[in-house]
């Protein structure tokens, strides 16, 4: 992907321009990202980071979707440099079946893949993908060899 100007229609499709859509999600990602992780704390943060992760799971396994929520926009706050959280706040809005929210938010995900982890075409393409499903209508599916997918005794 090319380098998004400010004042260009932002790549998620939402008709916003970045500066106003995903830059800022971008830039707090790259703000984190800028102050090197201690290696005495890696294992603190990422714990913490799949903890919050797992919560969100944890609630659209209980079917609380508003505690769903709340535990993905928190991941997303606390964790703004991974993309875990809009993942994860798309697959809210799937389980929902706010598939409306969901596209738009597995869109997001797709462009922050693109541009903060370009080498990762795969999943952006992936989460593209969910996005269209969502504006089929249809649920979202799982990569094969995805470790966050759920059980299936559920």
């Amino acid at each position: 992907m090319s380098k998004i100007g400010r004042n260009q229609p932002c790549p998620c499709g939402s008709e916003r321009k970045y500066k106003r859509c995903c830059l800022p999600l971008h830039d707090r990602a790259r703000a984190v990202l800028a102050v090197p992780l201690p290696l005495d704390r890696f294992e603190d943060h990422y714990g913490h980071l799949d903890a919050l992760s797992d919560a969100v799971l944890d609630r659209l396994d209980e079917r609380s979707y508003d505690d769903a929520q709340a535990a993905a926009l928190k991941l997303m706050e606390e964790h703004p440099e991974d993309p875990d959280g809009l993942e994860r706040l798309a697959q809210v809005y799937d389980a929902w079946g706010k598939k409306e929210q969901a596209a738009r938010v597995f869109r997001q995900a797709a462009v922050f893949h693109e541009v903060m982890i370009p080498d990762n075409r795969e999943t952006a393409v992936w989460l593209r993908e969910q996005a269209d499903r969502m504006d089929q209508g249809l649920d979202m599916v799982w990569q094969d060899g995805d470790l966050d997918r759920p059980d299936d005794d559920g």
